[in-house]
């Protein structure tokens, strides 16, 4: 017989990313982990933000953010972006990376260093409870050449690929 236990969702891999709005001049970067596809066509996307969060009003005011798609080798601005707020500090600065334009997108920057980054505008907003749901249409993708295929879509790279799982930071391998 099976154990019953309290609903919750902490024991499922989420992809760990880099979320970087506000504007070229006041960047902000967030940690989060919940983010996922939700449509095709058009191409979109979620991520969820506590309203209590630095980024939450950017991403809300400005209705645009990059999502970043680190590596492993990027982790650690994984972990101290999530454990950062850009109330106290700039993460860009500090960390030493760079906020470049990501067109079309009019305000948002992405991180240069990031390989592979999403240029979202925000379509939906939903409030759940502890965190509101942006759900956001994929207007660019920008990626450096070795993460371009031939058929003009990304490599995701599974097994460079960062997963926030349980309070740990994975990677993924093939099996």
């Amino acid at each position: 017989m099976k154990k019953q236990l309290p609903p919750s969702v902490h024991s499922f891999p989420a992809p760990a990313i880099l979320i970087s709005c506000g504007t070229i001049d006041k960047p902000n970067i967030i940690t989060c982990a919940w983010f996922g596809t939700v449509n095709s066509e058009p191409p979109m996307i979620s991520v969820s933000i506590r309203k209590e969060r630095f980024s939450y009003p950017l991403v809300h005011n400005i209705g645009e953010f990059t999502a970043n798609i680190p590596r492993i080798s990027e982790l650690e601005l994984v972990k101290v972006c999530g454990t950062k707020s850009g109330r106290d500090v700039n993460k860009f600065s500090d960390l030493g990376i760079t906020p470049v334009a990501c067109p079309p997108l009019e305000s948002a920057p992405m991180i240069d260093e990031c390989s592979l980054v999403l240029g979202c505008k925000v379509k939906h907003e939903l409030e759940l409870g502890t965190h509101c749901v942006f759900i956001a249409e994929v207007v660019s993708i920008h990626c450096d050449p070795d993460r371009a295929r031939p058929s003009g879509r990304p490599s995701p790279n599974p097994e460079d690929q960062v997963v926030y799982l349980d309070g740990n930071y994975w990677n993924l391998s093939r099996i």
